[in-house]
C-alpha cells in the first residue's frame, strides 16, 4: 500500500511538472530570441551576470515564505505568482517595450527552477531510496514529455503566431500545474517540518556544515552550469550569424531544437535512467556524465561549428535533465526537512542560476578588457568537465548522517 501511494504522489507531481515543462518552452526560445534582438547576442552574458542576485533574493525569498507558510502554499503561491508576472511581461510587450525583455529572460531562469525543485522536494519526502531508484528517471519522463511537446508547439506555431504570443501561453500552462500540485498535497498530506526551535534557519545554510554530501552537489551543480552557459554562449552566438534579421525563423529553429531535445530525453527518462540506475552503482553513474561532455566539447573544441557545438549543448541538457537529475535525486532522500526543502533550494536554484551567472559576470568583466570570450567558451567547459569529474569522488564517498528521515 504504501509503494502504491508513493507512484501516486510521483504520477501526480510529474503531471504537474509536465504542463510547468510544457510553458516553460514557450518562455525559453522567446524570451532569449527577443532579448537577443533588443539587445545582442553578445549581451547574453551581461544579463547572465545579474542573474545571482536575482535567483539569491528569490530563495531567500522562498525560505521565508516557506517559513511562514509550509510547503503545499507555498507551492501554490509561487506557481500562481510565476503566472502572473510572465503575464505582466506579456502586457508590457504588446506595448512594443524593449525594457521587458530582460526582465522576462531573468525570470523565467529563475521560476522554472523555483517549480521544478520544489516538485522533486515533495517527491523526495514521499519515496523510499528503492523505489526512487526505479522511478524516477519515468518521473523526469512524464515530465519531459511537457518539454517535448511544447518545444514542438513552438517549432510549428512561432511564424504562425509570432514570437511575443509565445510568452502568454508560458502563463496559462502554469495553472494547471499549480491545480494538480496543490490536489497532491492535499490528497496525501505535507512531510512534517522540524519544531521552530531546532530549525536551521530560511535557507538551512547550516546544514551544508553538517552534511559533506550537500557541499559536493553544490560544487558539482555550479561546475556544471558553468559549462551549460558557456556552451549556450557559443550555440546562441552561432545562431545569432545564421538567422540574421529572422526573428520568427530563429524562434522556430530553437523551438525545434528544445522539441528534438526533450523527444530524445524521454527515451533517456523512461529507457536508459531506469535501468542504468538500477543495475549500475551510483558513483559509476555520477562518473559517466562529466566523461560524456569531455569527449563531446572535445569534438567542437577540434571543429567549432553550429553542429558540433550543438550537439555538445545538446548532450548536456539531454543528460541533464535525465540520467543525472536521475542520480542526484536519490542523494537527497535520506536526508531531514530542511535539506529536503530549504538546502535543496540553495543548491538546484540558486547553485544552477549563480554558476551561470557567475561565470557570466567573469565573462563580461574579460570582455571589457577586450579579451575575445568566444573563443574560449569550449576550452572554459572543457576544464568545467575536468573539474566536474574530480567532484565526483568525495560526493559518492560522502555519506549522509542518520538513517532514512522522510518517513515515506
Amino acid at each position: 500500500m504504501a509503494q502504491k501511494s508513493e507512484y501516486r504522489v510521483a504520477a501526480l507531481m510529474a503531471m504537474a511538472a509536465m504542463f510547468t515543462l510544457a510553458g516553460y518552452e514557450f518562455i525559453r526560445s522567446s524570451s532569449t530570441v527577443l532579448f537577443k534582438n533588443a539587445y545582442g547576442a553578445e549581451n547574453l552574458p551581461l544579463i547572465m551576470a545579474a542573474m545571482p542576485v536575482v535567483v539569491f533574493a528569490g530563495v531567500a525569498l522562498y525560505g521565508w515564505v516557506l517559513s511562514q507558510l509550509g510547503p503545499r502554499r507555498t507551492l501554490l503561491v509561487t506557481a500562481l505568482g510565476s503566472a502572473m508576472v510572465i503575464l505582466a511581461c506579456y502586457l508590457v510587450l504588446l506595448t512594443g517595450s524593449k525594457s521587458i525583455t530582460p526582465v522576462l529572460f531573468l525570470f523565467k531562469e529563475f521560476y522554472i527552477v523555483l517549480l521544478i525543485e520544489q516538485y522533486w522536494s515533495y517527491i523526495n519526502s514521499s519515496l523510499h531510496q528503492d523505489t526512487a531508484r526505479k522511478i524516477n528517471g519515468p518521473i523526469t519522463g512524464i515530465a519531459g514529455i511537457g518539454g517535448a511537446i511544447g518545444g514542438w508547439l513552438v517549432g510549428s506555431s512561432a511564424e504562425l503566431v509570432g514570437t511575443e504570443t509565445l510568452v502568454l501561453c508560458a502563463a496559462i500552462a502554469l495553472l494547471p500545474a499549480a491545480w494538480l500540485s496543490n490536489r497532491t498535497y492535499q490528497a496525501f498530506g505535507e512531510p512534517e517540518a522540524p519544531p521552530q526551535e531546532k530549525s536551521h534557519g530560511h535557507l538551512a545554510l547550516s546544514v551544508f556544515r553538517e552534511n559533506p554530501v550537500l557541499i559536493s552537489l553544490i560544487a558539482i551543480v555550479l561546475s556544471s552550469q558553468v559549462i551549460a552557459a558557456v556552451l549556450d554562449f557559443k550555440f546562441q552566438a552561432l545562431l545569432s550569424l545564421e538567422f540574421v534579421g529572422r526573428q520568427d525563423e530563429e524562434t522556430a529553429f530553437q523551438g525545434w531544437f528544445w522539441g528534438t531535445l526533450n523527444t530524445s530525453v524521454l527515451v533517456l527518462q523512461f529507457i536508459v535512467a531506469p535501468i542504468v540506475l538500477t543495475f549500475l552503482p551510483n558513483r559509476l553513474v555520477h562518473l559517466m556524465m562529466p566523461a560524456i561532455h569531455l569527449v563531446a566539447i572535445s569534438l567542437a573544441v577540434y571543429e567549432p561549428t553550429v553542429l558540433t557545438v550543438g550537439t555538445a549543448f545538446f548532450l548536456f541538457k539531454a543528460f541533464d535533465y535525465s540520467v543525472f537529475r536521475a542520480a542526484k535525486e536519490v542523494l537527497y532522500i535520506p536526508l531531514g526537512f530542511d535539506a529536503r526543502y530549504r538546502a535543496k533550494e540553495v543548491i538546484d536554484v540558486f547553485g544552477y542560476r549563480a554558476g551561470k551567472g557567475g561565470s557570466s559576470m567573469v565573462i563580461v568583466m574579460l570582455q571589457k578588457a577586450g579579451v575575445a570570450m568566444s573563443s574560449y567558451y569550449l576550452a572554459i567547459g572543457f576544464s568545467m568537465a575536468l573539474l566536474w569529474l574530480a567532484l565526483v569522488f568525495p560526493l559518492t564517498k560522502s555519506k549522509p548522517p542518520g538513517g532514512d528521515q522522510n518517513g515515506g
